[in-house]
């Protein structure tokens, strides 16, 4: 599959899995021009708050969707034509099971070269913050989470976007977004990896700079940068990534971490283990906070069953939005 949903729950070895069982293909409906993709997964979440009165909750998360997607080649046209139109989740939403609420795109594949792609669409650095370093449920803290009142993009409108090919395991990724409404509020980002068969890094910058909104008042100045990068041992994969957060209009900055762990077991059972935290930002104090979380997983032909435990301490001694949760899920996708 050229281009798969972005496995939010999935580790680099159970996607080869569950890509190479013989259930699992994308529908194609008119060759590869068109081709109709999805998935059926959700999980039962049970909440385990600590704060003192506040109640658990038991909730019925689904995030099953589809999409569609194709590419064109022409003999009159040297790169192909590509192009994706992808839904939100049946969740009964803002978004439920709207098409387009997730990446869709149109752009032209240069063969050696890269892609251009415009729409709505990860922006360049934030596709390392998502993955690897992200999961299982280390996202609460190490991508949205931040005491510097700075709001990042990450699936967004408006994107111009290119993709590098491959050079020899190296490539980059560039992004300009953010100017729906003036290009004065454009976000700029580049990324870049570079991979062998038993390891990858990876590096990325975000930056929005300052600028004076419709009210006269200023905006904007916010950057991160990412490092990171995983190491492949046969069935034991390692990952970790620092970012550095900044915003200028508050002259306040914060740092976040992210390490896990995973192993694999005769290519069925998946052990994993992860690890994330923020540290005091610069003006702040007892502002702190840290996610703990551990996932059994077993692998079937498309399918992938898990079970998590995460704990989560936000915001250092406060124990407002404190908890540790259970989550009980499948996914299968085709």
């Amino acid at each position: 599959m050229e281009k798969m949903f972005k496995r939010s729950l999935l580790g680099a070895a159970v996607a080869v899995a569950a890509v190479s069982g013989s259930a699992n293909a994308a529908i194609e409906l008119v060759g590869e021009n068109v081709v109709m993709y999805g998935q059926a997964a959700g999980f039962i979440h049970l909440t385990g708050p600590e704060a003192q009165g506040k109640d658990g909750a038991a909730q019925a998360v689904i995030e099953s969707r589809i999409g569609f997607k194709g590419r064109v080649a022409y003999d009159d046209l040297g790169p192909d034509f590509i192009w994706q139109i992808e839904g939100g989740n049946a969740d009964n939403g803002a978004k439920s099971g709207q098409l387009g609420a997730r990446d869709t795109y149109l752009g032209l594949d240069f063969e050696g070269v890269g892609s251009f792609k415009y729409g709505r669409q990860l922006i360049a650095a934030y596709s390392y913050v998502d993955w690897p370093h992200s999961n299982p449920g280390l996202g609460n803290v190490f991508d949205w989470h931040n005491k510097i009142d700075a709001g990042f993009g990450d699936r967004v409108d408006n994107n111009f976007r290119f993709d590098s090919a491959s050079f020899g395991g190296f490539n980059f990724q560039a992004s300009l977004s953010g100017m729906g409404d003036s290009t004065k509020q454009m976000v700029s980002s580049l990324a870049s990896s570079y991979s062998q068969d038993m390891f990858s890094v990876h590096a990325g910058y975000y930056n929005q700079a300052d600028y004076v909104d419709d009210a006269g008042d200023k905006a904007g100045d916010v950057s991160y940068t990412i490092v990171g990068g995983s190491v492949f041992l046969d069935s034991l994969t390692l990952t970790a990534a620092w970012k550095a957060m900044d915003n200028g209009l508050t002259n306040n900055d914060q740092d976040a971490y992210s390490a896990t762990a995973q192993y694999v077991i005769n290519g069925t059972w998946v052990l994993k283990a992860g690890y994330a935290a923020t540290s005091e930002s610069k003006l702040g104090t007892d502002d702190d906070s840290q996610a703990i979380t551990g996932r059994l997983g077993y692998i079937l032909p498309s399918t992938y069953l898990y079970m998590d435990v995460r704990s989560y301490d936000y915001n250092g001694s406060d124990e407002t939005d404190d908890g540790t949760n259970l989550l009980i899920g499948a996914e299968y996708y085709f």
